[in-house]
């Protein structure tokens, strides 16, 4: 047996070693997605619309949030920058 066959030989044994690795984790993936699938077909619209409900709540407390801090970082900048330009102004570092 040339060098070359034994190759070929070693290649086609580990093609199918690692189609064997392949296949679980795909199989996992895809048993996944389809256990997904069901469940969310099966949840009631109540729930559906509970988290659509929660959704909407939450971006109202993160827009809220954010209106409030806005005036907090926009001062915080401000006297930031009037500090800096103070020591320009008076040569100090």
């Amino acid at each position: 047996m040339t060098l070359g066959a034994a190759r070929d030989i070693a290649l086609m044994i580990l093609v199918v070693e690692v189609f064997l690795c392949a296949l679980v984790p795909g199989a996992l993936v895809v048993g996944s997605w389809w256990i997904a699938r069901r469940t969310h077909r099966a949840i009631p619209p109540r729930i559906r619309r509970a988290r659509v409900g929660i959704r909407r709540a939450r971006d109202g407390v993160d827009g809220l949030a954010r209106v409030i801090t806005r005036p907090i970082f926009f001062a915080e900048t401000q006297s930031t920058r009037l500090r800096a330009m103070w020591r320009a102004v008076r040569g100090r570092k």
